[in-house]
């Protein structure tokens, strides 16, 4: 129904002065996440009305927003101590971009920054001037993202289809955030995003992991002493099988 949906608005011809669209549709609303989750693959399918041999496709899939305090490490009398800290907020937990070129020479980084496309100005916000002190911190949190899986980039991820429709693969990984997610496609042409639209995703525990998750943040005191006890039968019963041995 939803390739249905999709293959007939591209098959509708625009009007010579119909402004362009775009829209697009993940195959799943909700991902479960259980006791032997490794990682899943999201397809996002859509369709533009109006597309020309210039425009071009991103497609960004956001995790729940998170405050960050990063911190930086010193050597002081040879030991290694936290230093200077800088706060970001609301940055995304899980964050990856598809499009069909480069960032770069689908818009300028003005446009960019705006509406926050691209790992580069995912921290940068509009009228921000960057300094050389912030860009390592910056870096530092992609870096650390990227080191997880939870922040990715596909320069060519998107792939335009006949009669306007086009496709997108993004990767969730095992550490995958739960939480509410937000899917965005945008149309660019001269530069500049002239056509958007957003659909919403859920990832959320399910079974075991489930009854875990609510367990630790339901109840945390509770859980952190369910932990304790639980550490310490597990030593007292391995004493005691090797105490018979």
């Amino acid at each position: 129904m939803l390739l249905a949906a999709l293959l007939a608005l591209s098959l509708q011809q625009p009007f010579a002065t119909e402004a362009p669209s775009i829209m697009g549709a993940l195959t799943q609303e909700t991902v479960e996440i259980r006791e032997d989750f490794a990682g899943t693959e999201l397809v996002l399918y859509g369709a533009t009305r109006g597309l020309t041999i210039q425009d071009e496709i991103v497609v960004v899939l956001r995790g729940p927003e998170q405050d960050l305090r990063v911190m930086r490490k010193t050597r002081s009398f040879g030991i290694w101590v936290n230093g200077s800290a800088r706060e970001f907020a609301a940055v995304p937990s899980y964050y990856a971009i598809a499009s069909s070129r480069p960032l770069d020479e689908i818009a300028s980084d003005e446009a960019l920054v705006r509406n926050r496309i691209g790992l580069d100005h995912l921290l940068t916000r509009p009228g921000e001037t960057p300094v050389a002190d912030m860009l390592d911190y910056r870096k530092a949190v992609e870096r650390a993202g990227a080191r997880e899986d939870l922040y990715a980039s596909a320069p060519r991820g998107v792939e335009v289809l006949d009669g306007g429709l086009f496709r997108a693969t993004l990767a969730l990984p095992p550490s995958t955030p739960v939480g509410n997610y937000t899917a965005e496609v945008y149309l660019f042409r001269d530069g500049r995003p002239v056509a958007s639209r957003s659909t919403s995703l859920r990832v959320e525990k399910a079974g075991l992991e489930r009854l875990i998750y609510e367990f630790a943040h339901g109840l945390p005191m509770l859980y952190g002493l369910f932990c304790v006890v639980l550490a310490m039968l597990a030593g007292w019963a391995g004493a005691a099988i090797f105490a018979r041995r």
